[in-house]
């Protein structure tokens, strides 16, 4: 339930804020919040808009600021504020008045216009002296830089205001900073030091006897477990998030906490649905109930506070138990009205993750595994465009990248510091002119100041002369981990091309022969296979789950095994029909990848076309995995369609693949190819995306199949380009492997 609790932190913001002008702890300001603020709020204002300019008004003016639950309000009244306390010189309420109006254009999500805001609001607090305010400006500007996907610059500020709060012996800030990293850690799967965020939150919380923050600390442990548990299946890890959940609930409830103890049931229901999946019989049945049990308490508490319409997590947990009951109608509609919702008034892509994720577990559950693995490309995408490859190196570099973090702050702090230092200039010499010192004070003075600035540019240039060094040093080391990456796969393409046909030995077997072969990443998951016995001649194309190294591993499996089977008596002999041999290669690659059911039905596996043409007789055997036979003659298109299953696990009930037998004549062109090929993404004539499609596919080989092969692939690798690229500013890359073959009997 990351979302949740991030949420929960942004709806606990303005807190920070009242923080400052109460000069109380964040936990002290959290715990004082009265929960009906709204006659009060309105009585404020009315007082606000009739007192004369003073100190009086300004105080009403700040109590709205901090108190009413509007934003367009809360920024008008800020603006009120902001001028009345810079004519009467109140610093702490300029700097008040600025994090506000920060506030309300960060919950419009504009995070550039609010951290103008909070730059000057820690202008003013640096100049003053203010280090709580300063800390403050420091935490908001990290939530709006987290906010904006820069989390090197999130944990920056972060740890600036975290060394103040220290600085200050400030207990409850920093616990609370502390929770703030650590959940930033989860998104990033770095759950070792998001743990140690959360026990040393619990262990200042502990110490200071804050119920209400202790049992947040044992809810995010919990969380932490749970997150890790879903990437390892390590039982202690369940168990303990278990554990401490239970921990954070019934404090929770001790303490009257309502919209804290929603999620600790809905993660409590999450969690024993997670840790029914790795049981079977009663004992799975024990932990769903137990799960909707919490469920029903959770969903209560909700819908009597108020909270139902805006929870989405109940909404996912409904589908969840649908599909565990084997009521997959009911699930489907779910899935389907939450992703209407979330498409209207979802700000955050990590629901979207956990909803892709239940499209898949449903897909998966139904047998549909061809959707099923969509939906988990698509959650694997989400999550990837979300991840910080720099924010993940730099929080795992300990010793080192304190340092190299020290030298980078410094960096990114050198110009608003040459800002203030150019005012501070301006001001001194105003007062020398106007005081009228005389041309030798202000030589002494400009000489000093010359001095000092020197100094600062000499300590400055080694700062950054060191800072620059740093990076040379990781570009080059990353630059010789690419190479030898890089070196790697060119390698491993040899080795995979070593094992397939060249295009000569092709020709040898069958005449004639197109070959298109695209690699998406060097090398590829699609191959192509033939070989001759006899008067008999075998040829197959192959699409392995994946693409680029797995693919290739897959591939290495198929061809290997292609090569035991045509070596095998039965082969030899003419005994094998094509459709037993999809089945021994069934057979083969479920065994070599101990694929069962208690496996979680892996969903690796081959989509695959193979031909036995008889020289003598002119038939052609054909079975297909998802791959279908595609025959010209004459212009006229023959289209035979495979079976819809994998070569790989399906279900113990999988059924045998049809041999399928055509009477060929002297001039028919057969063509089979991957559906990398047809799903390629491009424009169609109304300028809309649209995949390449095998509809298409084939009115360009029935235009092209008289001609010479040479001239045909040039026409189909001509129209996919085009395809791909519909103008000069758009073009769309390659999404998959590529593979056809073609021969004409």
């Amino acid at each position: 339930m990351i979302k949740k609790l991030i949420l929960k932190l942004i709806y606990r913001y303005i807190l920070l804020i009242s923080a400052i002008v109460a000069n109380t702890p964040l936990s002290m300001a959290q715990d004082d919040v009265d929960t009906d603020y709204d006659r009060q709020m309105d009585s404020l204002v009315r007082v606000a808009n009739i007192l004369p300019d003073g100190a009086e008004r300004l105080k009403v003016l700040e109590r709205v600021c901090m108190g009413h639950n509007n934003v367009d309000t809360v920024e008008k009244y800020a603006d009120i504020e902001l001028d009345l306390a810079q004519r009467l010189d109140s610093q702490r309420l300029v700097i008040s008045a600025n994090m506000v109006k920060g506030w309300c254009h960060y919950n419009r999500y504009n995070y550039n216009t609010a951290n103008t805001f909070y730059f000057k609001a820690m202008r003013i607090a640096d100049s003053i002296g203010d280090k709580r305010g300063l800390a403050l400006c420091f935490h908001s500007i990290a939530n709006s830089m987290a906010m904006m996907s820069k989390y090197i610059e999130a944990d920056n500020y972060d740890q600036k205001a975290l060394k103040l709060f220290i600085e200050m012996n400030d207990s409850a800030n920093i616990s609370y900073i502390y929770r703030s990293l650590g959940l930033t850690c989860i998104d990033f799967n770095m759950y070792k030091t998001a743990m140690r965020h959360f026990n040393n939150a619990l262990e200042i919380d502990l110490k200071q006897n804050r119920p209400v923050c202790i049992a947040n600390d044992y809810l995010y442990i919990g969380t932490a477990e749970r997150s890790e548990f879903n990437d390892t299946r390590i039982d202690s890890l369940i168990v303990g998030a278990k554990k401490h959940t239970m921990m954070a609930l019934e404090l929770m409830k001790k303490i009257d906490e309502d919209s804290d103890l929603i999620i600790a049931y809905e993660n409590m229901m999450s969690i024993l649905l997670e840790y029914a999946k790795t049981k079977t019989g009663d004992r799975r049945k024990e932990l769903v109930d137990s799960s909707k049990l919490y469920y029903s308490k959770g969903i209560a508490l909700a819908e009597r506070i108020g909270l139902l319409d805006n929870s989405h997590d109940f909404r996912i947990i409904e589908a969840r138990y649908a599909i565990e009951d084997g009521e997959f109608a009911t699930a489907y509609k779910k899935l389907k009205n939450i992703e209407k919702r979330l498409d209207a008034d979802s700000a955050f892509v990590l629901f979207y993750i956990e909803l892709y994720d239940v499209f898949a577990e449903y897909y998966k559950a139904t047998g549909n595994y061809k959707q099923a693995f969509d939906y988990m490309n698509k959650a694997a995408k989400l999550r990837k465009d979300n991840f910080s490859l720099d924010y993940a190196l730099k929080s795992n570099k300990s010793e080192v990248q304190n340092e190299f973090d020290k030298l980078r702050r410094d960096r990114e702090l050198k110009d608003e510091e040459a800002k203030m230092l150019q005012d501070a200039q301006e001001t001194r010499q105003r007062t020398v002119t106007w005081a009228a010192v005389g041309f030798i004070a202000f030589m002494l003075v400009f000489i000093w100041l010359t001095r000092r600035n020197l100094k600062r540019k000499h300590r400055l240039g080694r700062i950054l002369e060191l800072h620059n060094h740093e990076i040379e040093k990781q570009r080059d080391q990353l630059a010789l981990v690419n190479q030898q990456i890089i070196s790697s796969v060119n390698y491993a393409q040899k080795i995979q091309n070593s094992m397939m046909p060249t295009h000569q030995q092709m020709t040898d077997i069958l005449g004639e022969t197109l070959i298109i072969w695209k690699p998406l990443n060097i090398v590829s998951g699609d191959f192509y296979w033939a070989s001759r016995c006899g008067k008999r001649k075998i040829v197959t194309i192959v699409d392995c789950t994946g693409h680029g190294v797995p693919g290739a591993f897959m591939s290495m499996l198929g061809m290997s095994t292609l090569c035991d089977i045509a070596n095998t008596n039965e082969f030899q002999s003419g005994q094998l029909t094509a459709a037993c041999i999809l089945e021994l290669m069934r057979t083969k690659v479920i065994e070599a990848l101990h694929q069962n059911e208690l496996s979680g039905m892996s969903l690796d596996g081959m989509d695959m076309a193979l031909c036995i043409i008889d020289d003598e007789t002119l038939t052609l055997q054909y079975a297909g995995a998802f791959r279908p036979l595609v025959v010209i003659r004459n212009g006229e298109t023959i289209v035979t369609k495979a079976d819809k299953m994998p070569i790989g696990y399906l279900s113990e009930n999988a059924k045998a693949f049809r041999n399928n037998n055509l009477q060929m004549q002297k001039g028919d062109v057969v063509y089979l190819f991957s559906d990398g090929l047809t799903d390629q993404f491009g424009c169609n004539n109304r300028g809309k995306e649209a995949k390449f499609s095998t509809r298409r596919l084939i009115d360009i080989l029935v235009d092209v199949h008289s001609k010479p092969f040479a001239s045909q692939k040039a026409a189909i690798e001509k129209s996919i380009s085009k395809w791909r690229t519909p103008s000069t500013q758009k073009h769309y890359p390659q999404t998959d492997d590529m593979i056809l073959v073609g021969f004409r009997i």
